[in-house]
């Protein structure tokens, strides 16, 4: 299932509409990233976004440049453009791996079908997937919404300032009367476009990751109620034979049934090792940039005089941590499920099986206590703690730099 072929095919828009990531990769699609399919006008957009984007990074460093001194506007213009700069990273590797993620969609469309058939018919278990696709829809559209507002309150608080100030949303540049006009207008539009662009990739880049970890860690716990499920068939089957045929025959279907588990089992594996290889790298990149900005927003909020700028950090501050704790949240869940596995193996009802039965749950049951471990930049662990431990370094960082600017 893993290896076809036409798993690294392009998508589709009509093949969308059954993935179990249609709305990321929907968005991703009106964003200009995910081509669905691509075309000539589609590639170009996405140029002219990625060059808007490069344009506002030259912005950023004339900005850095002419500050002198102001060590809140210095950080605030470096929380900004940090974000456009990781966006662009964002888009470059899913550029260079394009079929990698097409292969990703499909392999997990793929395992959530075989998942959904295999217990049809168990009302339980069946209400796995429904469950997990709210909960996906929400967290895409929730995403969504808050980042408009998010973007909307950048993009306009610059337009309450007098006239003569001619704030920018994001860098501010060194205007004098003489050569304000155009070149406001167009910094304006370059900094709204490029902002509009990468922010919503950045956050939605990082909803599909999620939403993948999501379903992986549902069809763990469906895979693990299944090998539990074992034990009540042996022993209804039991209760219910009455000749040594009859339990033959119900002896082989269970076996047949924990063998379907232990494929199951090996194909979920060999994604998650997929999805590590494809996701480790932006994961990398957006712990490394929540530890930045949280570091980077504090100083302004505590210190700056403007209140655009208090505005600005307030609003932005839960999407830093939201996107470190969707991470985490997600992985720590695909670890936990995958343990899981191992335990519902060993209390299924092995000890009155046949001895080809035992041996086949402790297959299974050492091949799931291998951790499911999900990483950040294939070095760093992602789990639950680790949003603590992230959080805590973005604010040891601010206290050396209030120390820095103390002196």
């Amino acid at each position: 299932m893993g290896c076809d072929l036409e798993e690294t095919e392009p998508l589709t828009w009509q093949y969308t509409a059954h993935s179990v990531l249609k709305y990321d990769l929907r968005i991703l699609h009106l964003l200009c990233l995910w081509p669905l399919p691509g075309s000539l006008l589609f590639r170009t957009l996405t140029a002219f976004f990625t060059a808007l984007c490069l344009g506002h990074i030259a912005e950023a460093g004339v900005n850095l440049c002419t500050l002198s001194g102001d060590m809140e506007a210095y950080t605030l213009a470096l929380s900004a453009v940090s974000v456009v700069i990781v966006g662009v990273l964002k888009v470059t590797f899913f550029l260079r791996h394009e079929r990698k993620y097409c292969r990703l969609v499909r392999w997990l469309d793929a395992l959530v079908a075989a998942e959904r058939e295999a217990v049809h018919g168990r009302p339980l278990l069946e209400a796995i997937f429904p469950a997990v696709q709210k909960r996906a829809v929400r967290i895409a559209r929730g995403l969504l919404l808050y980042n408009c507002f998010l973007l909307a309150i950048w993009l306009t608080v610059p337009l309450a300032a007098p006239p003569e100030a001619r704030r920018l949303p994001l860098q501010q540049l060194p205007f004098t009367d003489e050569n304000a006009y155009p070149l406001y207008e167009l910094s304006y539009a370059l900094q709204a476009l490029s902002i509009i662009f990468i922010g919503l990739i950045n956050v939605h880049m990082d909803s599909f990751f999620t939403v993948a970890m999501i379903y992986t860690a549902a069809l763990l716990r469906s895979l693990a109620l299944r090998l539990a499920d074992l034990q009540a068939h042996d022993t209804l089957s039991r209760a219910k034979g009455n000749g040594r045929g009859q339990k033959t025959a119900t002896a082989d279907e269970m076996y047949g049934e924990l063998c379907f588990c232990i494929r199951t089992h090996q194909e979920i594996t060999r994604f998650v090792q997929h999805l590590e290889s494809v996701m480790n790298p932006i994961a990398m990149m957006q712990l490394a940039l929540g530890v930045f900005d949280a570091c980077m927003l504090i100083f302004p909020a505590a210190y700056s005089p403007e209140r655009g700028a208090l505005l600005k950090c307030l609003v932005s501050g839960p999407t830093v941590a939201m996107q470190i704790l969707l991470y985490c949240l997600g992985a720590h869940s695909v670890r936990e499920q995958g343990e899981s596995v191992s335990l519902a193996a060993y209390n299924c009802g092995w000890p009155d099986a046949s001895a080809r039965f035992t041996r086949a749950v402790q297959l299974i049951i050492n091949r799931a206590q291998q951790p499911l471990a999900l990483t950040a930049g294939g070095v760093y662990p992602i789990q639950r703690a680790t949003f603590l431990s992230l959080l805590n370094a973005g604010y040891s960082y601010y206290a050396v730099l209030q120390n820095f600017n103390g002196r």
